[in-house]
C-alpha cells in the first residue's frame, strides 16, 4: 500500500538552531510504501483483537487512571531537574537493548530495534537530512525512564500515546473509556474544552501526560544540542495522536506549532510503519549514528 507524504520537501528551507542555520536541501519525496500488515500479520494500531491486546490494554488502563494533572505537574518538575544520571546519547540507547514497550500493539521487539528501524527508513528517503535521521533514532530515547538509572518508572508512566492534561479529553484517545476513571474527568477545573489553558496559547505551554516524549524533550532542551527546533517538536509530540492523526487540540496551537506539525506528520509514517521483525545490524550502522551524535550533541549530557 502506498500513502502520500503530507509534507513533501520541494523547496529549500532553513531552520534556526541557536546561532546556527541548518539548510534542508532540495529534495522531493512524494510517497511512502507502507506494509500491508504489522509484525503479527494484523492491521497497524488495531488495539481490539491485537495479539498483544491484554498487556497493551492493561497498561493503558493504568495510564489513563493515574495520569492526573497533579501527577504530571509533580513528576515533570522532579525530572526537569535532570539530576539522575550523566551519559552520552549512545550509552542511553544501549539501555534500551532489551526493553519492550507494553503499549505497542504492532511490535514486541527490543526498543533499540524500533529506533534504528525508524531512523534507517527515513534515512533512505531523506538521505541529505541527517538531523532527521538522528531525530528518528532518539525519538523514543526517553523510555530510559524505565531503567534503574532513571528511577524505574512503571510502563504506564513511560509509554503509550500521550494526551493533554488540564482540559477535556479528546474522544479519539486510545481506550478513552478508562479516562472516565481518572479523577480529572469530573473535575470542572480540567474537563472543559480549554480547561486551564487559553485559545492559541501554543503547545509549548500545555502539559502532556507524563512519559518518554516529554522527558526526552526536557533532556534535549538542556543538552546544548544543535538539532533544529523541528526535532524538539517531533520528539515531544510524536505520541500525541489526537493532534497529528485526528486534528484535535487545534484551538491550542499557534503558528509555529502549525508549521512544525507538517514535519511531525511526515515523521509519523516512518515511526509507525517501519516496525519489523527483521533486525537492523546495530554494529554496522553504529559508526554513522555516532558521527551524527558527535555533530549535534556534547559528549555527555544530563538525564
Amino acid at each position: 500500500m502506498k500513502i502520500m507524504i503530507d509534507h513533501p520537501i520541494l523547496l529549500q528551507k532553513q531552520f534556526l538552531s541557536g546561532n546556527k542555520m541548518i539548510a534542508v536541501e532540495n529534495q522531493a519525496v512524494d510517497e511512502f510504501v507502507v506494509p500491508e500488515s504489522n509484525a503479527f500479520g494484523q492491521s497497524f494500531r488495531a488495539y481490539e483483537g491485537s495479539v498483544r491486546q491484554s498487556i497493551v490494554e492493561n497498561c493503558y488502563r493504568l495510564h489513563h487512571i493515574n495520569q492526573t494533572y497533579d501527577f504530571v505537574k509533580r513528576t515533570r518538575e522532579e525530572y526537569a531537574k535532570l539530576n539522575k544520571a550523566e551519559m552520552s546519547i549512545w550509552e542511553a540507547i544501549e539501555l534500551l537493548d532489551n526493553f519492550v514497550d507494553e503499549t505497542d500493539p504492532d511490535l514486541d521487539e527490543p526498543q533499540i530495534q524500533h529506533m534504528l528501524q525508524s531512523a534507517e527508513a527515513i534515512r533512505k528517503d531523506y538521505p541529505s537530512e541527517d538531523w532527521l535521521h538522528l531525530t528518528a533514532l532518539i525519538h523514543d530515547l526517553g523510555k530510559v525512564l524505565f531503567h534503574s538509572k532513571l528511577g524505574s518508572l512503571p510502563q504506564w508512566a513511560v509509554n503509550g500515546d500521550t494526551l493533554i492534561v488540564g482540559c477535556a479529553y479528546d474522544e479519539s484517545i486510545v481506550y478513552y473509556k478508562y479516562l472516565k476513571e481518572n479523577p480529572d474527568y469530573n473535575n470542572p477545573a480540567y474537563n472543559t474544552k480549554l480547561g486551564v489553558y487559553s485559545e492559541g496559547c501554543g503547545l509549548e505551554n500545555v502539559l502532556l501526560s507524563w512519559g518518554h516524549d516529554d522527558y526526552m524533550y526536557l533532556v534535549l532542551k538542556a543538552s546544548g544540542t544543535t538539532l533544529p527546533p523541528a526535532a524538539s517538536f517531533i520528539i515531544r509530540y510524536h505520541s500525541l495522536y489526537p493532534l497529528h492523526h485526528n486534528g484535535a487540540y487545534q484551538y491550542l496551537m499557534n503558528d509555529e506549532d502549525r508549521e512544525n506539525l507538517k514535519w511531525l506528520q511526515t515523521f509519523s509514517k516512518y515511526d509507525l510503519y517501519s516496525k519489523s521483525k527483521v533486525h537492523v545490524d546495530v554494529e554496522k550502522v553504529k559508526p554513522y549514528y555516532e558521527s551524527l551524535i558527535k555533530k549535534y550533541f556534547p559528549e555527555k549530557i544530563r538525564w
